[in-house]
């Protein structure tokens, strides 16, 4: 009888507890060959060209950590580029060099850890320590913590975009004990918690549960890393891979035609440019570079090279910024006049020579934008015409080679206003004593302009300022510009919430979702 009443107990129990089981099985998610597929399983494949090194979030690869959806900053910029609210719900200032930032409440650490004023205040100190240019956007005299979500930040000197460099990705909040422990995995505030990273590769973020802003409604994003733009195409067409960003630019019109995907694309605040190494003995002549500044078919690129997904540019910024209107100075003398003053003689081969040395130079190209390949090409053909002599070589990782290596030109590309301010940049790149001046361009003048600009609060004259800084820029010729690209994606139907952004690493986010 005991026996029997255990039974019927049991057997009451599994008829509940499977009723109940199928009953969530049916609210949650559909069949799918064989499996049952919820919300929560919902994952993607996206294809980036670049790998970051590590996962260090201060250092060069801050940027890549942004872009994984795992790290978050302060502030963040909305698609206005205006500063707004993101681990900092508010702040004040209280004289020209000192703020008080309120940090939002209920914030963990991937590891679970409470993220506080304190913490901050050490990830920030950290930041400054390992990343220069962290030191330059910021400018910290001292922090101090208020209270627990209180944080006094006061700056050496007036710093009138403090809060849109506190955007940039080298100022990622961490708890910085798991950076240090190469045993944990990095805790970061984002809606992405690390998984699994295989440098080069690829990098594996999950969904983080405990995450304080709007859950993600995908469990799993893996993002492969594919520098070259074609391999990146057909990783995308072959179904590899439901998403990739920088797609070649010749390829949009195949994939417009091909119902399974989506084309998107935006302005950018990047800027395809040509550098001059300034240090190189022929290229220490302005007259040269405005020789090959000239021979650059710029109307042509847009045309061709970028089917009208661009526009020329004039200077570093494009025009769509208050501080990016800048006209540029038409040439007074041709390339003949100017080849002829500098001594330079047309030999039978109708190629400029001097002292029996022929005008011959390497251009450095990277595969990670293939659209700056076929405008190298362009231009030594252009040059070739003009009779110099372009040696194209393609390098893996450019930066490295710029640094360590000797060379003449190369294409480059950058984001030149990601803060939504001119500064950053300005500081970074034309600095005569900057690290990232990889032009080796010194001008004294330029630096107390810059200084002037780092110094003045009021916007109109910043604005004022920045303009001025370019005239100068355009007139020393560290860098030709040559056209602001919009960025393209191709997207797999289905995959919501992927699309350009002018600011490139707030491309993963919560709301990224997928129909299957």
């Amino acid at each position: 009888m005991v026996k029997n009443s255990h039974q019927k107990y049991a057997l009451v129990f599994w008829m509940v507890f499977c009723s109940l089981i199928l009953s969530l099985a049916g609210c949650a998610g559909v069949e799918k060959e064989g499996a049952v597929v919820t919300a929560s399983d919902k994952k993607v494949t996206l294809a980036f060209p670049w790998s970051p090194q590590s996962l260090d979030p201060h250092g060069s690869d801050s940027w890549e950590i942004m872009r994984s959806g795992m790290g978050e900053t302060l502030v963040k910029l909305n698609e206005e580029l205006k500063p707004t609210p993101w681990l900092a719900k508010e702040w004040k200032q209280e004289n020209e060099t000192t703020w008080v930032f309120k940090l939002e409440d209920n914030v963990s650490f991937h590891n679970g850890k409470a993220m506080d004023a304190a913490s901050v205040k050490e990830s920030l100190l950290r930041s400054l320590k390992k990343d220069q240019k962290a030191k330059d956007l910021l400018q910290v005299e001292s922090m101090e913590v208020l209270s627990e979500n209180e944080l006094k930040i006061v700056t050496k000197q007036p710093n009138a975009a403090l809060i849109a460099h506190l955007a940039d990705p080298s100022t990622i909040i961490a708890d910085v004990t798991t950076i240090k422990d190469k045993n944990n995995d990095p805790a970061f505030t984002g809606s992405f918690k690390f998984k699994q990273f295989n440098k080069d590769e690829s990098l594996v973020v999950e969904r983080y549960e405990d995450y304080w802003g709007k859950e993600a409604l995908l469990s799993e994003v893996t993002i492969k890393f594919i520098p070259d733009g074609n391999t990146r195409l057909m990783a995308l067409q072959s179904g590899d891979v439901d998403a990739a960003t920088d797609i070649p630019i010749d390829n949009i019109t195949l994939l417009e035609k091909d119902e399974k995907f989506d084309v998107f694309t935006a302005p950018s605040l990047r800027t395809h440019m040509l550098l001059f190494n300034m240090s190189s003995p022929l290229f220490k002549d302005v007259a040269l570079r405005k020789v090959i500044d000239m021979s650059i078919p710029r109307a042509d690129i847009v045309k061709s090279i970028m089917m009208d997904q661009g526009t020329e540019a004039k200077s570093p910024f494009p025009e769509i910024l208050p501080f990016g209107k800048v006209e540029k100075e038409k040439a007074t003398e041709s390339i003949e006049q100017l080849m002829k003053q500098r001594g330079w003689k047309k030999n039978a081969d109708a190629m400029w020579e001097k002292q029996g040395k022929p005008f011959e130079v390497t251009l450095l190209t990277f595969p990670q934008r293939p659209e700056l390949t076929v405008m190298a090409e362009t231009i030594q053909s252009e040059l070739l015409n003009e009779g110099i002599k372009v040696n194209i070589r393609q390098v893996e990782n450019i930066d490295e080679v710029l640094a360590n290596d000797d060379w003449d030109l190369s294409m480059y590309s950058m984001l030149t206003a990601h803060t939504g301010d001119p500064q950053y940049f300005l500081n970074i790149f034309y600095q005569s004593d900057s690290e990232s001046n990889v032009s080796h361009y010194v001008s004294p003048s330029l630096d107390l302009m810059i200084g002037e600009l780092n110094h003045t609060t009021d916007w109109t004259k910043r604005n004022q300022l920045a303009l001025q800084i370019q005239e100068m820029i355009n007139k020393d010729l560290p860098q030709s510009f040559i056209v602001h690209p919009k960025t393209v994606f191709g997207v797999r139907n289905g995959v919501k919430g992927f699309t350009p952004h002018p600011i490139e690493y707030y491309y993963i986010h919560s709301q990224i979702d997928v129909n299957e």
